[in-house]
C-alpha cells in the first residue's frame, strides 16, 4: 500500500449499530418501558410478540422460549421423541439441528443434501426412512425453505411429525408457504445476528395445534399448568420481556430488511455470473429467499481457504458456514457415520463461503465485496 492510499474500512458480517440507529429512539423507549415495569420474564410484551410473530409466519400459535436450541429441544419433547427413536435431519447445518436430537436421548439420522442449494434432499430422505424414524427435521438452511410440501407428504405417509428448523428462515417463502404453516412445529432462533434478532438469546416455536401449544407452554415453565401445579417435568425456558418487546419492534421492519438483503443478493448474482470459479447457491423456483447468508461455492482449482484469507486481508468479513459436516464432529462419533457417507455435504463444506449480506450495506461496500471476491477467485491457486 502506498503512503497516500486510504486504508479501506471493514465490511462487517452484521451491523447492529446501524440497525439500532435505524430503529431510532423507539429502541430505547421500549427498553426503558420494560425495565421500568419490573416485569422481566414473559408478560404482555412476550404475549404480543408471540401473537404477532405467529401471524406473520401464518401459524396459529407462538411460544417464546430461551433460545433456538431450546425451541428444537422442547418441540422434540412435545412430540415424545426419546431413547430408541431416530430423527432424520441434515448433515449440512449448524450442529444444534442434530445435537438437540441426541440431547433428548434419540439418535440423529442423516441424509445428504442437494448440491446446488444445500437443502435436505427429499429423495434421499425418503430412501433413508426406517421404522425407527419418528420425526422429520428438515433445515431451512441460509434462509431458503426446504421442500415443505414434499416433507409434509413424507411425514404423513409414515404418520410422524414434521419439525421445521427455521432458525435462519424468518419471512422466507416457498410455493406460497412460510415456515410454520405446514409443519407440526417450526423452531426459530432470535440470536442477535439473525434476520430477526433479539438483544441476547431468544427463540420461538410455532404450531397450529391447540393441544401442542398447551403442552409447549407447560414444558417451557417446569411442566406447570398453574402456579405450583406441575403435570409433567419441564424446564425453564421463558422468553424475557425485553426480548419480546424489542422483537416486536423489529418485526415491523423485517420485510423491508429482508428486501434489502435480496437486493444485495441480486447484485452479487449478476456480478458473479461471469466468474467461472464462483457459483452462488441456487434459489428454487417459487421461493422468496430471506438471505440470512449469501453463499457462494469456490471450486475448480481455486482454493476456497485462500480466497477467504484474501478477503480477510481486505477487511471483508467473509465466513465459513459450515467448515465441517455434522457427521464428522467428535460429538457425533457414536451415531454410526464416517467421512464419505454424505459426499455432497462434505463437498459443500469444502467449497462454501458466506459473504456480507446484511440490510445496512452501502453500495460502495457491496462493490468492494464483488471486486475482491472476483480478484481473489481469479488469483489464488493451490500449490
Amino acid at each position: 500500500m502506498s503512503p497516500t492510499a486510504i486504508d479501506p474500512q471493514p465490511v462487517p458480517p452484521v451491523d447492529l449499530t446501524a440497525e439500532r440507529a435505524e430503529l431510532g429512539e423507539a429502541f430505547f423507549e421500549i427498553s426503558r418501558e420494560v425495565l421500568g415495569s419490573n416485569g422481566y420474564v414473559l408478560g404482555p410484551h412476550v404475549t404480543k410478540f408471540e401473537e404477532d410473530f405467529a401471524a406473520y409466519q401464518r401459524a396459529k400459535h407462538g411460544v417464546g422460549v430461551g433460545s433456538g436450541t431450546d425451541a428444537l429441544i422442547l418441540a422434540l419433547k412435545a412430540f415424545d421423541i426419546g431413547p430408541g427413536d431416530k430423527v432424520l435431519t441434515s448433515p449440512f447445518t449448524f450442529f444444534a439441528s442434530a445435537g438437540t436430537i441426541a440431547w433428548v436421548g434419540a439418535t440423529p439420522q442423516l441424509c445428504d443434501v442437494e448440491a446446488d442449494t444445500g437443502l435436505m434432499d427429499l429423495r434421499k430422505a425418503r430412501a433413508a426412512m426406517t421404522p425407527e424414524t419418528k420425526c422429520l427435521l428438515p433445515v431451512h438452511i441460509y434462509g431458503q425453505l426446504a421442500d415443505v410440501r414434499g416433507f409434509r407428504a413424507l411425514a404423513d405417509e409414515h404418520g410422524i411429525p414434521l419439525l421445521e428448523d427455521a432458525a435462519q428462515a424468518h419471512g422466507a417463502e416457498r410455493d406460497g408457504l412460510r415456515a410454520g404453516e405446514l409443519g407440526d412445529a417450526a423452531a426459530f432462533s432470535f440470536y442477535p445476528t439473525k434476520n430477526l434478532g433479539a438483544a441476547g438469546e431468544g427463540g420461538a416455536i410455532l404450531c397450529n395445534s391447540d393441544d401442542l401449544n398447551g403442552r409447549l407452554l407447560r414444558l417451557r415453565d417446569h411442566g406447570s399448568s398453574a402456579k405450583y401445579v406441575h403435570t409433567e417435568v419441564g424446564t425453564n425456558s421463558r422468553l424475557q420481556s425485553l426480548q419480546g418487546a424489542l422483537l416486536s419492534l423489529k418485526l415491523k421492519k423485517l420485510d423491508e430488511w429482508n428486501g434489502r438483503r435480496r437486493a444485495t443478493a441480486a447484485k452479487y448474482d449478476a456480478a458473479f455470473a461471469a466468474c467461472d470459479a464462483v457459483t452462488p447457491l441456487a434459489v428454487r423456483p417459487n421461493s422468496t429467499h430471506a438471505y440470512h447468508q449469501y453463499v457462494i461455492r469456490i471450486h475448480g482449482d481455486v482454493s476456497r481457504d485462500l480466497v477467504l484469507e484474501g478477503l480477510h486481508k481486505a477487511k471483508i468479513s467473509a465466513a465459513l458456514h459450515y467448515p465441517r459436516p455434522v457427521h464428522v464432529q467428535e460429538a457425533a462419533a457414536t451415531w454410526g457415520y464416517k467421512l464419505g457417507d454424505f459426499p455432497v455435504a462434505e463437498q459443500l463444506c469444502d467449497e462454501v463461503l458466506c459473504l456480507p449480506v446484511h440490510p445496512f450495506l452501502c453500495e460502495e461496500q457491496i462493490q468492494r465485496v464483488i471486486q475482491e471476491v472476483i480478484q481473489q477467485a481469479q488469483g489464488p491457486r493451490e500449490v
